[in-house]
């Protein structure tokens, strides 16, 4: 009896999974199961002048009614990526010897890669596995390895390439970084100091001296019989070499900022701080000379010197090319990858971060980012909003700040400097979220010229809404809290949801919806006596049967648009509030966390997956129309004058235009189209997106306008 009990549930279960499958496959059949697979021949690129059409006949297969065509403002550089080669974890640093590339993993040692056909890297080999190598240093057959706090491990380089152990320094400290000066090696230690070692003799290695023990020594670079030492982060000091084992100290040079990383390259100095670059001539190397400096960077990490020219990682999300000679700021290069490290070659640049691999790029076809414009702010942007031409952005470390559209960049006024996390506007109030230093209100019907009204520092809230005169607060786990507002100095809390982890939270009406980590899609409404009453819960089916990571709902029209994390967009209708009915849902690269529909199209933000735009016309059966990839993108998004705002963390908000639809689509069969373009406003390289319900091509710099 009891073995059939068993079987009863097993297949009950079993069969409501599969109900639930059918059930929740219904939304994706027509996805899932085309049999049309989209494949486009790249056009021939055009150059054109500003104000023609463009016109293209497109040849390739599954061509149908769905298929959408566009043209967006090429923003990245994947045309100059000719080839990759597969890695996994973060890799810190990377070193050219003739034909062969030496990467350094977390973890994972150091790899051997033969380069020799550049396009096509070989893996020769990989030594000291499990070791973290933070820096290579090379000095003619031999590597200088500095593995943090297993000390520095030196190998010999053979001809082929491949490597012999020699020696390990044990420093009972941590190895930073080192360099080789006339058979001595400087090893900067962090708080050991600046260790010396006598290394003429490999087999019998001796710390000959200690410099600055005691304080932290974090990175150096030499010129000539010059050392450029860093203590603390902020200050550089320079020892003259006359005698390798005891520098002499001539000179230094305090910074107002934190330094990242230093180099020397053609007797100039070049320093990457928190507030961009510096660069030094060095023809008196005791005295460096100021030259120049670039600001507008989200952070300068590290910087990495080619045959000729300068690269600098910017906040781990783009990469900046200087040029010595101008003035203006670094082009910005974006090959959607955390650039931690590069090798250079008179034609190829080498590059390696975190679980992308190594890309192999054409130096010679890097061409800058484009935009329409960069607004830099001081600390993290986290959101935006705009009234009028006037921009407000909330700022992680350096506040609420404002912003002149039509002013020139860098026009930034501080509108208060406490931590700034998001946004709500109602009845000319603007409402500013400050996290844990509570909440502050501001008058903006004069947008330029806004005034405090009131601060709220015991109210705190990381997403909010309003509704009349309720403001609604959330608090991550913390619950979500609603505010009676009617006295503006003296708010009352009225109602506690304690249990809801709420994500995002908005109003339509009288109705709020809450996206929830733990209970999916609430919709409530507030009672007469100032209470939350839940009118309906919706949990997103097997397999998608949680709300994960950060999510956005947005309400129009009886549809609310949910940025689901992982599970891209999803469509649920609420026009009955009790009775939330699932419409569609869409996979979008990268993991949604901010979405906003304008004119029947839905912009969501993504980590790692920059600015998706999707048709949700028909909210049945939507369709990505483009994705533009961008990186380091956190929740702020607005579309203004065929503009898209989006905040980029430490790069401040980027404006991109929003993506041209083609005017006209001739379909002349699955495997040929014409397509007609109104002309762009803007000048500059355009790419071209094609996609249906389950494929997208991209080809980037199809149309060039002059």
């Amino acid at each position: 009896m009891k073995r059939l009990l068993v079987a009863v549930v097993v297949l009950l279960f079993f069969g409501g999974s599969i109900l639930a499958l059918f059930w929740f496959g219904s939304y994706f059949s027509s996805y899932v199961f085309s049999r049309d697979i989209l494949s486009v021949e790249k056009p021939i690129p055009q150059i054109l002048s500003l104000g023609t059409q463009t016109v293209l006949d497109l040849h390739g297969a599954g061509f149908n009614r769905e298929t959408s065509v566009s043209l967006f403002m090429d923003v990245n550089n994947s045309e100059a990526v000719v080839g990759s080669f597969p890695l996994e974890g973060i890799y810190n640093e990377s070193l050219l010897c003739g034909d062969f590339l030496y990467l350094a993993r977390d973890k994972g040692g150091v790899q051997v890669l033969n380069i020799k056909n550049p396009q096509q890297p070989l893996l020769l080999n990989e030594y000291l596995s499990g070791r973290t190598i933070v820096d290579i240093h090379h000095h003619g057959n031999y590597l200088f390895l500095s593995c943090g706090t297993m000390g520095v491990s030196i190998m010999q380089i053979n001809q082929n390439g491949l490597l012999d152990h020699v020696a390990d320094i044990v420093l009972g400290t941590t190895a930073m970084t080192s360099q080789f000066v006339d058979g001595f090696l400087y090893v900067a230690a962090g708080s050991g100091g600046l260790l010396i070692y006598d290394v003429r003799q490999l087999e019998q290695i001796e710390l000959v001296k200690v410099v600055n023990s005691g304080a932290f020594i974090s990175k150096m670079a030499v010129s000539g019989d010059y050392l450029y030492l860093v203590v603390a982060g902020r200050l550089i000091e320079v020892y003259q070499l006359d005698e390798p084992q005891t520098p002499l100290l001539v000179g230094s040079l305090r910074l107002s900022s934190t330094l990242n990383d230093l180099i020397t390259h053609r007797q100039q100095l070049y320093l990457a701080t928190d507030n961009g670059v510096s660069l030094y001539r060095l023809v008196n190397r005791g005295q460096p000379e100021l030259l120049n400096q670039w600001v507008g960077f989200g952070s300068a990490r590290k910087i990495f010197t080619g045959l000729e020219h300068v690269y600098i990682s910017d906040s781990f999300s783009g990469l900046r090319i200087v040029d010595s000679e101008v003035e203006s700021s670094p082009d910005l290069i974006n090959l959607d990858i955390d650039t931690r490290t590069i090798a250079a070659t008179a034609d190829y640049l080498f590059v390696a971060g975190s679980n992308k691999g190594l890309l192999i790029v054409d130096r010679n076809a890097l061409l800058s980012q484009q935009i329409v414009k960069t607004i830099n702010t001081p600390g993290s942007a986290r959101d935006l909003f705009i009234k009028d031409h006037w921009m407000y952005v909330a700022d992680g470390r350096a506040g609420v700040l404002l912003h002149d559209l039509t002013a020139e960049e860098g026009n930034l006024i501080t509108i208060t400097p406490h931590w700034g996390e998001s946004f709500v506007a109602h009845r000319e109030l603007l409402f500013v979220a400050e996290a844990k230093l509570g909440i502050e209100v501001f008058d903006i019907s004069v947008p330029g010229q806004i005034q405090p009204v009131a601060a709220w520092p015991n109210l705190l809230a990381i997403r909010l809404a309003v509704v009349d005169d309720f403001l609604l607060t959330t608090k991550g786990a913390g619950g979500v809290e609603l505010v009676d507002i009617a006295d503006i100095q003296h708010p009352v809390i009225k109602d506690v949801l304690p249990d809801v982890h709420a994500l995002d939270i908005i109003s339509d009406g009288h109705l709020i919806y809450i996206a929830s980590k733990n209970k999916g899609l609430l919709v409530y409404e507030i009672t007469d006596n100032a209470t939350l009453n839940r009118l309906s819960s919706l949990l997103t089916p097997f397999p998608m049967n949680q709300f994960d990571l950060a999510v956005s709902v947005q309400v129009q029209d009886g549809l609310a648009y949910i940025a689901n994390g992982r599970s891209g967009l999803l469509v649920v209708d609420v026009r009955k509030p009790t009775k939330p009915i699932i419409l569609s849902s869409i996979d979008v690269p990268g993991v949604c966390k901010q979405v906003r529909v304008v004119n029947n199209k839905a912009y969501i933000i993504s980590h790692h997956g920059g600015i998706n735009v999707v048709n949700v016309e028909n909210p049945e059966n939507p369709i990505l129309l483009n994705s533009i990839s961008m990186s380091r993108l956190s929740r702020g998004l607005q579309i203004v004058d065929d503009l898209i705002y989006v905040t980029q963390n430490e790069m401040g908000v980027t404006v991109v235009p929003v993506p041209a639809v083609a005017e006209r689509i001739s379909l002349i069969s699955e495997r040929q189209m014409k397509v007609i373009f109104p002309s762009p406003e803007l000048p500059g390289r355009y790419s071209l997106q094609i996609s249906n319900q389950r494929e997208l091509v991209i080809y980037d710099g199809v149309v060039t306008y002059q």
